[in-house]
């Protein structure tokens, strides 16, 4: 049970981070756009902030949902 718990988190975590990193890609890209900014060195360094910014929020979510249906899982085990 427990080892199935911990694969499932791991998967989650690095889909978590995956997603994330891509996101903050993206929305980065998509801003730098929206700007106007044509200089490389300045997309890119949005664009790593962005993705700096936005791994810690996927990992947050990812262990909010993980908290979230352990509480779930223990409740329905009481019952």
């Amino acid at each position: 049970m427990w080892a199935n718990s911990r694969l499932l988190l791991a998967l989650a975590l690095a889909a978590g981070a995956f997603a994330a990193l891509y996101g903050g890609a993206r929305l980065g890209d998509l801003i730098a756009d929206a700007l106007g900014v044509a200089s490389i060195p300045v997309r890119l360094l949005l664009k790593v902030l962005l993705m700096a910014a936005a791994l810690p929020a996927g990992f947050y979510l990812v262990e909010r949902l993980f908290l979230e249906r352990g509480t779930r899982r223990g409740k329905d085990q009481e019952k």
